[in-house]
């Protein structure tokens, strides 16, 4: 409250009735203030209303915790024997204890620690605390919230972590009885099983790619066996590689036979490649000096003798042919994912351009010789320091087109 500006002064004695009155404020001036002292009235009010507010939501929580920490002292640790306590958040909790306005730390979250088949869920118990009935009563009364979440917790999950626990454990055992026996390998006398040759350096990453076939690259396009892909391994791996990896096939070393039909296409192939490999010795001996684009002799351009044209395109192919190293192509395994497709050389043979054609050289329109720049191989065009003979050459075929 504030006190209402004073009445004017009196007029000074001896004054007569005919004085000037004293002088007065603005209207303008007087409303504004009193406006002013209005508004600062309200916000005084207000100011007094949230005292009052803060003031009540502290002695409610006071009330809260004084009401709250014996049933939580009592609790714990008896609360883990007590069958009917309950489950809570732990950060929740933490907030309840420390924050003031109840709508900053909202309703009981249990659902953030219920499994799917609504119990508590054990996975999480680090993230939640046991509290009493008592207690539990207490803080829904307050903030609200739930579902009610008792000690039993959930059977099902609890065995499904251990059955999870148990199964890591086995793998891990025998990841390392694998590794082990992979170390020795079989003598010729043992028994043994095949098995892809990078197998013992990617066995760890197949089964931890999900892989459940380590036999699956060995598999050919007609349902046999890669033999020669292959490696041996001792019958105490294989027992650990089944163990791993349930559906490979066992392979056993002296009864597995190769693929009859991978067998003949490799001879085909191999047959093919040695075929290539005589005619390229032969070429190369018969046609050394068209091989190296060298040029030809003087007295051969001065000789008169017929000179023939060659597709340039046609000389390419055939030089790439004498040129390359041919390596028969492996069988793909059958089936398999790229990121498991086993490397292997799929080098194609070069094969031979055939006899050459005159059909490059002619025109689509009329099939007449067209002669143009860089369309035959004519080494023996002359240059600026061709010779007499060349150039005579030259002027006997001159190029023209159609």
């Amino acid at each position: 409250p504030y006190p209402a500006p004073p009445p004017p002064p009196p007029p000074p004695p001896g004054a007569g009735g005919g004085a000037a009155a004293p002088p007065q404020a603005p209207q303008a001036v007087l409303s504004a203030l009193r406006e002013a002292n209005a508004a600062l009235r309200a916000r005084a009010r207000q100011y007094d209303d949230d005292v009052a507010a803060v003031e009540a939501e502290v002695r409610s929580r006071d009330e809260y915790l004084a009401a709250l920490s014996p049933l939580l002292q009592a609790a714990s640790p008896a609360a883990r024997s007590l069958p009917d306590a309950r489950w809570v958040p732990a950060s929740w909790l933490r907030s309840s204890l420390a924050l003031l306005r109840e709508a900053e730390v909202g309703p009981v979250p249990n659902g953030e620690i219920r499994c799917e088949h609504g119990k508590a869920d054990p996975a999480k118990l680090g993230e939640m605390r046991l509290v009493s009935p008592a207690a539990w009563r207490r803080m829904v009364e307050r903030f609200g919230g739930g579902p009610e979440l008792d000690t039993a917790g959930c059977a099902v999950c609890v065995r499904a972590a251990l059955r999870t626990r148990r199964t890591a454990d086995r793998t891990a055992q025998l990841k390392e009885a694998l590794g082990q026996a992979l170390s020795s390998p079989p003598s010729e006398e043992e028994e043994a099983f095949l098995v892809p040759k990078a197998f013992r350096a990617k066995w760890a990453k197949w089964r931890n790619e999900g892989v459940a076939d380590a036999t699956g690259e060995l598999r050919c396009k007609h349902g046999g066996w890669l033999v020669d892909g292959a490696r041996c391994i001792s019958a105490a791996a294989w027992s650990h590689t089944e163990a791993l990896f349930p559906d490979s096939t066992p392979l056993p070393r002296e009864s597995t036979s190769a693929c009859a039909a991978c067998s003949a296409e490799r001879r085909s192939l191999l047959e093919g490649a040695k075929g290539n490999a005589a005619l390229r010795a032969a070429q190369r001996q018969q046609l050394g000096r068209l091989l190296a684009e060298e040029e030809l002799p003087a007295e051969v351009l001065s000789a008169g003798s017929p000179l023939y044209l060659l597709d340039a395109a046609w000389v390419q192919e055939w030089r790439r042919f004498l040129l390359a190293k041919a390596r028969p192509q492996q069988p793909v395994p059958r089936d398999s994912p790229p990121s498991r497709v086993l490397v292997v050389s799929q080098t194609q043979t070069q094969l031979h351009p055939g006899p050459p054609s005159s059909a490059g050289l002619r025109c689509e329109a009329h099939g007449c010789v067209e002669v143009r720049p860089g369309h035959t191989h004519a080494r023996w065009r002359p240059s600026r320091g061709a010779s007499a003979a060349e150039r005579a050459v030259s002027e006997r075929l001159p190029p023209r087109r159609c």
